[in-house]
């Protein structure tokens, strides 16, 4: 495979006459225009220079799936007959022009990708990009084998198409952002769109779904509902899904620990725009059951709330699944709002043992995700009697080690024992109950001291449970921790069912 044209350097020391040695130039130009750069400016401008890639910057690292990408957007843009359709336009370019150089701040990944199809097009076709990291290199050569193969049609998804002949660089529109100094590119980069404040994962998510609405009126119905919910919570619930999602052990896929905000961000964006259906159906998935009474067949949900774990299309399906949600949370955690659907027994729990205190913050949230699960599978139909047996499930984590909780316990212990698709997968109340109260572990005695995490959580415990004893009880016989805890749920369920809750 010959690469050349990819590695030529194309050497000039020619300096430009700049009107940017204060601030930022912007120019709207063809991608053909772009790459030409190197053999004259951009017409109208001074604009000249060879595309380098600073030494500094991160490496080419697109794959299969952001390629597949951009040639389905290709594909929609060739499908759409509109006589007066505009150019392919593929957002900003960040260069810092500085010695006969147009050094991309921004825009490799693009770049590269489109270059090499073009060279898949047209044999021998040159630039002055230069690739000098081997993690580039090697990426190139595997996406050049990639884009090959969907030329010669032999990627299934592809092989109804002409998809690279698609990419015509005089039809491709570019806004380049060209600056006078490094630094001012940089913060351009960081501050583009945004007022001085980078935008979270779910703005992003939300901007992508409301493009893909044609209505004005759709457009600001959505608009408006996610204007009344804080930016923070949406985040946290789109976090919760997204775990859902990703915590399937028929393909387990991994999620980011919480210190790693980018890491979150990229798989937040993923699973919910680069993951979504770019097609315009609308359909949306819920789980019901059938009743037969005297040979007529009564349909009928099982819950109001879509399944989690449902494939999502860009629009309305997508924005309504995560609104949905959202009210879902407030519904179930904000005690002050106390919904008529839910018993009084699980805002009571709620307020009592779901506090995170004590070393438990990872397990309230995980156990708030259980619960969120069960009701998208089943309603509020015995909330509360599920609930308890979650938690017994979950915080055995919190007795059966001799340190707190870790993340990486969480991620663990959702993984050995299938616990969300347990919760997904079953029939009936019954059977997740059965699961649950089957559901074995051991009593850990270590750091029982006064004032220790596992002492307060107990302490917790023993002021919801009247079955409880004292600390000092389970030190000598441990075994009557998860007795006391089996009986404790047994009653309080019976005790609710007699006040009527």
């Amino acid at each position: 495979m010959n690469l050349v044209p990819f590695a030529t350097v194309f050497n000039t020391n020619q300096k430009l006459p700049s009107k940017r040695k204060r601030g930022v130039e912007v120019v709207s130009c063809t991608f053909k225009d772009l790459v030409n750069t190197y053999r004259q400016a951009i017409p109208e401008t001074d604009i000249k220079g060879q595309l380098f890639i600073p030494e500094y910057q991160r490496p080419y690292v697109w794959k299969e799936k952001q390629i597949n990408r951009l040639l389905d957007d290709f594909i929609e843009y060739h499908n759409n007959t509109d006589s007066d359709k505009s150019l392919f336009y593929i957002g900003s370019i960040i260069v810092h022009q500085e010695d006969g150089k147009l050094k991309i701040i921004d825009g490799q990944q693009r770049i590269t990708t489109l270059l090499l199809i073009n060279s898949i097009l047209n044999n021998g076709f040159k630039t002055g990009v230069q690739y000098t990291a081997t993690s580039s290199i090697n990426n190139i050569k595997r996406n050049y084998t990639y884009l090959k193969s969907v030329h010669e049609k032999d990627i299934f998804d592809y092989a109804d198409t002409e998809v690279l002949s698609y990419v015509d660089f005089d039809k491709i529109n570019v806004t380049l952002v060209v600056t006078a100094t490094e630094d001012l590119a940089y913060t351009f980069f960081e501050t583009q769109n945004t007022g001085g404040v980078r935008l979270s994962g779910s703005d992003i998510i939300k901007a992508h779904h409301l493009r893909a609405i044609h209505s004005k009126k759709i457009i600001n119905y959505q608009a408006r509902k996610w204007e009344g919910i804080e930016s923070d919570k949406v985040e946290a619930i789109i976090q919760n899904l997204t775990k859902v999602r990703f915590w399937d052990n028929r393909h387990w896929r991994r999620f980011p620990f919480y210190r790693d905000e980018k890491g979150i961000k990229e798989v937040l964006i993923d699973e919910f725009t680069e993951n979504t259906k770019h097609d315009k159906d609308d359909i949306s998935f819920y789980y019901s059951a059938v009743k037969n009474i005297d040979g007529r067949a009564f349909q009928m949900h099982e819950s109001h709330f879509k399944q989690l774990k449902q494939p999502l299309s860009d629009g309305n399906n997508t924005l309504d699944y995560i609104n949905d949600y959202v009210h879902l949370h407030d519904v179930l955690f904000n005690t002050s709002k106390r919904d008529y659907r839910v018993s009084d027994a699980f805002y009571e729990f709620n307020e009592k043992l779901m506090h995170g205190n004590s070393g438990t913050l990872f397990l309230k949230e995980l156990l708030e995700l259980c619960i969120i699960t069960y009701v998208s599978r089943f309603g509020f139909h015995r909330l509360f009697e599920a609930s308890l047996w979650l938690y017994r499930s979950i915080y055995s984590l919190r007795v059966s080690s001799s340190r707190n909780v870790r993340e990486d316990s969480i991620f663990k212990f959702v993984f050995d024992n299938q616990f969300i698709d347990n919760i997904i997968e079953v029939y009936t109340v019954d059977e997740l109950i059965l699961f649950l109260k089957r559901f074995k572990y051991t009593f850990n005695s270590d750091n029982l001291e006064s004032n220790q995490s596992k002492d307060k959580h107990i302490g917790s415990l023993r002021n919801y449970f009247k079955e409880f004893k004292a600390i000092t009880e389970y030190k000598v016989n441990p075994k009557a921790f998860d007795k006391a805890f089996l009986t404790g749920i047994v009653n309080k369920i019976k005790e609710k069912e007699i006040d009527g809750q």
